[in-house]
């Protein structure tokens, strides 16, 4: 029996190596800006959200919608597409997919859940419950050896040595970099009031064009963008969550550490 569990464990473990081998040579993810599912492009803010978990993981995620990087798929496939398979009505279900450029399933999450009756929320709940999938995955982009044969030899052309560049004088600023860095804040912003704050002001929001500016003490960390449905996306650099009105104010939820957080704000 010893010996039994000894070889399930060495072949986990030599699974696990060859499947964490199989993810490294892909280097870029591209999320769909809108699925079948949806509405409109981006909405709710889900597609964002999805680029946005991602790149929590290392990986190098965008939209289909945006500027693509050069070097995609260029000489072998280093690429991943993202498909989304969601189901349920009285709750939202979703299960995540990697395909590789051959339309080869290379990764399948687990079943995510959202049992919230708003929508917006139930997706954010069903995509954060399904990429913990990822939590399993140690990855880091490591490029698949390419060996390419060329059938023209170009003739050898003299090496022309570079003329010696100009030396400056750096000191004065890499000075106003660092001293521009250490500046939190402009004095003028600091003084501007907050719409709304938690009650040990510790973060506060301030209104903006398309929702709030979210704030920890003066310095800005993120946005809180309100979607159609009508709650709120909250983005920031220390977390990710679902903003809501209530009767007193503004909450956000959000997970750090696989904990949920609560943060209220009240009306200044």
């Amino acid at each position: 029996m010893k010996y039994l569990l000894l070889l399930l464990s060495i072949t986990t473990i030599l699974f696990a190596n060859a499947q964490d081998a199989e993810w490294n040579q892909y280097k870029y993810i591209i999320v769909n800006n809108q699925y079948e599912f949806q509405n409109d492009a981006n909405e709710y803010s889900f597609n964002e959200l999805i680029v946005f978990e991602l790149k929590k993981y290392n990986f190098k995620a965008f939209r289909n919608s945006e500027v693509l990087p050069d070097d995609m798929n260029r000489g072998a496939c280093n690429t991943l597409q993202l498909k989304i398979d969601k189901s349920g009505t009285t709750r939202v279900y979703m299960v995540l997919q990697l395909e590789d450029c051959t339309g080869t399933v290379v990764f399948t999450s687990k079943k995510g859940v959202g049992t919230t009756k708003s929508y917006d929320k139930a997706y954010f709940e069903a995509l954060r419950d399904a990429i913990t999938s990822f939590d399993e995955v140690d990855y880091k982009y490591r490029p698949k050896a390419v060996v390419e044969e060329q059938a023209i030899i170009k003739e050898k052309t003299p090496i022309q040595q570079p003329e010696k560049a100009p030396e400056f004088n750096t000191q004065v600023k890499d000075r106003q970099v660092t001293d521009a860095a250490a500046v939190e804040m402009p004095f003028e912003l600091t003084q501007i009031k907050r719409d709304y704050t938690t009650t040990d002001h510790s973060f506060s929001l301030m209104s903006s064009s398309d929702g709030y500016t979210i704030f920890r003490g003066d310095m800005i960390i993120g946005t809180l963008k309100k979607s159609k449905g009508g709650c709120y996306l909250a983005v920031t650099t220390n977390f990710i969550g679902i903003g809501y009105k209530t009767a007193g104010g503004i909450s956000i939820e959000h997970t750090t550490d696989g904990k949920d957080q609560l943060i209220e704000f009240v009306k200044q």
